[in-house]
């Protein structure tokens, strides 16, 4: 599920309702876009991986972690009770696990609630500037070269150097 749904959108900019299938087709572009400018997905996910403990952490794939579902020691096969989660960075408190495999399942990403509001301010924007394009394609205009402005660049590179 989107964490920024359509709908919000709609009462935002007090879409026209005749035109709300080719606003949403818009909409749903835009959400992918951002997402492959960003480099990673925006809904909230389930995530399992196996990493390797170096200096008692591991760095998981994905940023924006919600739940740390479970920490598994592949050489023991046992769960992993004491850690602490920091952004991307899991410190584990046992050093005897230096060096072991550990399964992580965790969910990652934004929900409704954590959805950052400037990631909302580019969302809408690069919305109104898809929709203008369209317009443009079909009233057969030649200018239709589309540029993300700088502020709203400014925001996505942010995130993108989070994500790093």
């Amino acid at each position: 599920m989107n964490p920024f749904p359509f709908e919000e959108l709609q009462k935002i900019l007090e879409l026209n309702a005749t035109e709300l299938t080719t606003d949403e087709f818009i909409f749903n572009s835009t959400i992918t876009y951002l997402e492959r400018l960003l480099g990673y997905q925006l809904a909230d996910k389930n995530y399992n991986e196996l990493q390797t403990i170096r200096d008692c952490k591991v760095y998981t794939n994905q940023n924006h972690i919600s739940e740390m579902i479970n920490i598994i020691d592949m050489n023991t096969k046992l769960r992993v009770p004491n850690c602490v989660i920091d952004g991307r960075t899991i410190h584990f408190i046992d050093p005897k696990l230096e060096n072991h495999v550990v399964f992580l399942n965790y969910n990652a990403g934004f929900t409704e609630e954590t959805f950052p509001d400037d990631l909302k301010e580019v969302i809408i924007k690069l919305f109104l500037l898809k929709k203008k394009e369209f317009i443009k394609q079909q009233n057969n205009e030649d200018d239709t070269g589309f540029e993300i402005p700088k502020n709203i660049q400014n925001v996505i590179n942010s995130y993108r150097r989070k994500s790093l």
